[in-house]
């Protein structure tokens, strides 16, 4: 990690998402914030002999906050397994062959390879591999297919290790409600849903796993202005090497975990872990809450929702879906988190999940009294505005994902839930016009789009409104660059409890500084472009990449250091 003086001044164009127009400078000494202002506050620094860095032209942000992540998971998968992603893979011999040379270089007993989500419409055949064509890349190597966390594919081997047979008999999903899909003659086809964190597939050392998430954090967080992030707990190996790598400086980052229960363990076992946790990297990485499933995916076709799903894309007529967790269940989470004082996060893709779970809230009483319950998802795809009405009465806070409008909202959800799918995706404008300001994450794990970790990507969802075909999604919901950027920064900080520490550029706050290579604010396609040029944690700078020479703007500014 490179570092520096972590007392200095910085001049540009600074967006301190706190409500005022932008400042032109401000002062970090030992870490924190202790002025914002104009020039002045520069020019007096300098005469003080404070370091002054001129960012000229440059806009300078907070450091992004990204409160749903599954680093772990995704390091892993990415240091261990083989990249099928459309489009990466075009074609399933595509896939079958980047298969095939990952047998001669695997690492461990299992062959892993990882797609998309919705990789079966993104793939050229429109369909996922079978049981058969991934046996007919190995019979002796247990082979697992991930496509994007909620859905696997299994050769024969894995599907004998795995015994699949017990999620037939009532075992728990991990994710949402297990699924493992028959022939016609009874037998499993090789895909299932929801059972990944069940698979036997050994945890690899711990030296290599440090050195998966290191790379991951680097290339895909810090490179792209990430300085804090909420990480959803898949194993203790997790925990003990997000400590080990935060307590020695080699992740430049805050982090803020939350135990998934019951994938890791028991809701019990889970509130006793969080209470206890005091791990070695002090206020950097803390424990917050639990996370829940009500629901599974999209993808999984068991998200459940309000609307039937269409024919194609059902097991029956009238299907909506698969409830993991029953209003009941959840009120009583909420209970019990309440009285341990933690947080509880709860998944929910579909809109019967989401009303469950306000459901729950309303009726565990006295919602506004306690800390607010995280509903992840709320706010992807809404069928009635009327429901924001509960948002606000239940003061829940909602976790959407703007990347996911690309990913698979803007075109698959209305592929699954027919015309009904076609309103309310991703409806920002919406959601702040009628009082509620959500939260912004990338829910970025194994299989994720190639610039679903990028917060810019993320901000640039909520402008453009492209989909992955490159249809335009319900226009009139866009917001603009100011209101998306404190989605991605004050409110990311706001849901992990980190908002008096960072998220904005404020007196007494941390000095966790972006710096992007231009200002992108006044063009679309400048949004997607720009890079991040310099990132702080504390005052201490832990990233630098010079910008692109061809960028005229930034050729000509040159930052004293």
């Amino acid at each position: 990690m490179t570092t520096n003086s972590s007392t200095f001044a910085l001049t540009g164009r600074i967006a301190t998402v706190s409500g005022a127009a932008d400042a032109q400078a401000l002062l970090v000494r030992e870490g924190s914030i202790v002025e914002v202002g104009d020039r002045g506050v520069a020019q007096r620094a300098a005469a003080a002999g404070v370091a002054v860095h001129d960012m000229g032209e440059r806009l300078v942000m907070p450091g992004f906050v990204d409160p749903h992540v599954h680093l772990h998971h995704l390091s892993v998968g990415r240091g261990r397994g083989v990249d099928c992603r459309v489009p990466h893979c075009k074609t399933l011999e595509d896939v079958f062959d980047a298969l095939r040379a990952g047998l001669v270089c695997r690492q461990g007993e299992w062959l892993v390879g990882y797609g998309n989500l919705f990789f079966d419409q993104k793939i050229a055949e429109r369909r996922t591999p079978t049981r058969a064509e991934l046996d007919a890349v190995s019979v002796e190597v247990p082979i697992v297919l991930h496509l994007g966390g909620h859905t696997s594919i299994l050769n024969t081997r894995a599907l004998e290790l795995a015994d699949v047979g017990r999620f037939m008999s009532g075992a728990a999903g991990g994710w949402g409600s297990p699924v493992v899909e028959l022939d016609a003659a009874g037998r499993p086809t090789g895909l299932v849903s929801e059972i990944d964190p069940f698979l036997p597939i050994d945890d690899p050392d711990a030296a290599s796993a440090e050195r998966y998430v290191t790379d991951t954090f680097r290339e895909l967080f810090t490179a792209n202005g990430v300085t804090t992030f909420g990480e959803m707990v898949d194993s203790d190996l997790a925990v003990d090497v997000l400590d080990r790598l935060i307590s020695r400086g080699e992740l430049a980052a805050r982090g803020v975990m939350y135990d998934m229960a019951p994938a890791h363990r028991p809701l019990a076992e889970a509130i006793e872990w969080v209470t206890g946790f005091h791990g070695a990297s002090g206020e950097r990485l803390r424990a917050a809450g639990v996370k829940m499933f009500a629901d599974g995916g999209y993808s999984a076709r068991n998200a459940a929702t309000n609307t039937a799903y269409v024919r194609d894309h059902a097991p029956r007529a009238g299907y909506r879906g698969k409830l993991n967790l029953d209003q009941g269940t959840v009120r009583r989470a909420i209970e019990v988190t309440r009285a341990h004082g933690i947080q509880l996060a709860v998944h929910t893709n579909g809109t019967r999940a989401q009303r469950e779970v306000l459901d729950a809230v309303l009726a565990a009483g006295d919602p506004l009294a306690h800390p607010s319950v995280r509903v992840e998802h709320l706010g992807n795809v809404l069928d009635r505005i009327a429901d924001i009405a509960d948002w606000r009465a239940t003061g829940v806070t909602p976790v959407l994902q703007p990347a996911f409008l690309y990913n698979f909202v803007g075109d698959f959800v209305p592929m699954l839930l027919g015309d009904a799918g076609t309103k309310g995706r991703l409806p920002l404008r919406t959601i702040l016009d009628e009082g509620v300001v959500p939260v912004a994450s990338s829910d970025v794990g194994l299989g994720a789009e190639d610039d679903q970790s990028n917060p810019m990507f993320g901000i640039w969802c909520t402008l453009a409104r492209r989909s992955y075909w490159n249809r335009e999604i319900e226009a009139d919901e866009r917001i603009t660059f100011a209101e998306a950027l404190r989605l991605f920064t004050l409110e990311g900080a706001r849901a992990l409890g980190l908002q008096d520490v960072v998220g904005s550029l404020e007196v007494g706050k941390q000095a966790d500084i972006v710096v992007m290579d231009r200002d992108p604010r006044d063009d679309l396609e400048e949004v997607l472009a720009a890079r991040v040029h310099e990132v702080y944690l504390s005052g201490e700078r832990v990233h630098r990449s010079e910008p692109p020479s061809s960028t005229g703007v930034i050729a000509s500014t040159k930052p004293t250091e």
